[in-house]
């Protein structure tokens, strides 16, 4: 919140944002909102911290497009308007320095310290038996603010809808539900509400004010993941509380989870809960209910009939693995690209990340996150239990080999489809060199030898994109890899008329695995140019086999399976480019 709008009535505030966010929604929905629109019947106060807001946000819109707004242009519009467009532009620059902080692009979380809040001393007016001090967090949904209840007098923390009177009646329904259920959960890990109603039309709750925020603790627990499991039984004891009452949260994440005055958590945020018994369409909103990062692969796949309390295990695990290793399990570029890992791949192991994780609670923390909800643990208490095992020094029970292996072959599925591939082509390659009595046994080394390389070639590279180290740079030099060992071999065995030809399309197709339309085209231009050599080679090559071969049909399947693949794959970016741009409706 700025100085300007800080000195502003509560009601005021709200219409500048809903006039913000409606304006917001018009221009993603392909309309074209202007300003001067927006403003008109406007006055003071308001109308100069509406201006400043708007322009800040048409320029942020705008620069997204890839345009680059001129500020004459804009002093040129709202003349008469300076100190406006001065504070807008002042208000753009500010939020692309913030934007350059590395966060995960994924998440939907919102900050949860009071970092912006003013002191205790500032007002920014009544909200009914309420006196508004701050702004704590803010969501797609929801506002929380630091307020002082008059009676009694205490600090609270203050939610309500983001669009006040604004609000659809879903907005309004869900909001409430969310007050009712963490209503009637009284536990001492539960943030408590206090106080449930409606002033002039906005729903409200307040709950207890907290001093932190788990977020904020993750450095000093990475370093001490004894804490981290002392912290995380004290929370599933409160989770599996709520699912014997029938709830299940569906949002655990680091920001869900406040702390007081002690550093003892407490659960906060029931925005997208729901009843065991219920299918309810409240929690969703047309949208995947949960953060992706950490929702699990039932909840990701848009399976809302059949949640039941091991989706919050799910979320316990995914808060785990993030207080131990830093990051949350699954983080792309995208929230599709995200919830693609979520429901494909495994977690890097936590101990590849950091040494200091102690085998026994990796292989917790790992047991949480698995695919199937029967393989995880049966309830939060049994995770809580088996943690204080861990915690007095008591055996817990390992992972086995067959259960690594499996987590092994989603976590790297590029890579495991490219050694079986090459596995399988290394064994029919020697199985035909002991059953042909002309076979060359040089012929036959050299290939295996690159057939080695190649799979050496593989590990590395996923080695890499392990430790995202150039990842984008790293798959275009894979790809390349590929089509050059395969046109190596398809070569070495003059295999022009090959079955191995089949080879090139697979690749094309295994190239659309990271959904990079330009790498779909590269790989199927380095196809075409490595059975283009071929065909040159096997012309001028009296040695090679001559038989009826039109290439002209090889090269339009290779084209024809690039194009097919590509198409998919921009089809996959347009949907995630869609997802990104909607404004959040998640609560705050």
């Amino acid at each position: 919140m700025n100085t300007e709008t800080a000195s502003l009535s509560l009601s005021v505030i709200m219409l500048v944002n809903a006039v913000c966010e409606q304006y917001e929604l018009d221009r993603r929905g392909g309309q074209a909102p202007r300003i001067e629109d927006a403003i008109r019947g406007w006055t003071e106060p308001g109308r100069c911290a509406l201006l400043a807001e708007l322009i800040a946000l048409d320029l942020e819109l705008r620069a997204a497009d890839g345009e680059t707004p001129d500020r004459r242009e804009y002093a040129a519009r709202f003349a008469g308007n300076a100190p406006a467009v001065a504070h807008g532009f002042e208000l753009f620059e500010r939020s692309a320095r913030e934007s350059e902080e590395p966060r995960d692009p994924a998440s939907t979380e919102v900050e949860c310290t009071e970092s912006r809040a003013p002191s205790a001393a500032a007002s920014l007016g009544s909200f009914g038996a309420y006196e508004i001090l701050g702004e704590i967090a803010r969501g797609g949904m929801g506002v929380v603010y630091k307020a002082r209840q008059k009676r009694p007098n205490r600090e609270v923390a203050l939610k309500m809808i983001l669009s006040g009177e604004f609000a659809s009646e879903v907005e309004t329904r869900r909001f409430r539900l969310e007050a009712e259920l963490a209503a009637n959960l009284e536990h001492s890990n539960i943030v408590p509400i206090y106080d449930v109603g409606e002033y002039e039309g906005r729903a409200y709750f307040s709950m207890k004010l907290m001093d932190g925020c788990l977020r904020d603790e993750i450095p000093r627990l990475k370093a001490d993941p004894g804490a981290a499991a002392r912290l995380i039984s004290t929370i599933a004891r409160a989770v599996h509380y709520a699912h014997e009452r029938g709830f299940v949260h569906c949002d655990l994440k680091p920001s869900n989870i406040l702390l007081d005055a002690r550093g003892q958590p407490h659960v906060t945020d029931f925005g997208v809960a729901r009843r065991v018994e219920e299918a309810s369409s409240l929690t969703a909103s047309g949208a995947l209910m949960g953060t992706a990062s950490y929702m699990a692969p039932e909840q990701a796949s848009g399976d809302r009939k059949n949640l039941a309390p091991t989706v919050d295990v799910y979320g316990l695990g995914a808060v785990f693995y993030e207080l131990l290793t830093g990051r949350p399990p699954f983080r792309a570029a995208t929230v599709p690209e995200t919830v693609v890992q979520v429901l494909e791949r495994e977690p890097t192991p936590p101990r590849e990340l950091n040494r200091a994780v102690p085998a026994a609670l990796e292989s917790i923390c790992l047991r949480c996150l698995e695919k199937s909800p029967a393989e995880r643990f049966a309830s939060a208490a049994d995770l809580a239990e088996t943690l204080d095992h861990y915690l007095r020094g008591e055996d817990v029970p390992g992972t086995s080999l067959s259960t690594r292996l499996r987590r092994w072959t989603r976590r790297e599925p590029e890579l495991v489809t490219r050694l079986g591939g090459l596995a399988i082509v290394a064994l029919l390659t020697h199985y035909n060199y002991w059953i042909g009595p002309t076979y060359d046994p040089r012929l036959h080394y050299t290939v295996m030898a690159v057939l080695g390389v190649w799979a050496l070639a593989s590990a590395g590279y996923e080695h890499l994109l392990r430790r995202d180290r150039r990842p984008e740079a790293t798959r275009w030099v894979w790809a390349a890899t590929d089509m050059t060992a395969l046109t190596t071999i398809l070569y070495l065995l003059k295999g022009f008329d090959s079955d191995l030809i089949v080879g090139y399309p697979l690749l094309i197709a295994s190239s659309g695995l990271w959904f990079r339309e330009r790498l779909i085209w590269v790989a199927t231009a380095l196809a075409v140019g490595g059975y283009g050599v071929l065909a040159i080679v096997s012309r001028f090559d009296v040695s090679a086999p001559k038989t009826q071969h039109y290439a002209n049909i090889v090269v339009a399947s290779l084209l024809i399976t690039g194009f097919i693949v590509a198409r998919q794959a921009r089809r996959f970016r347009a949907l995630s480019a869609y997802y990104e741009s909607r404004p959040r409706r998640g609560g705050a």
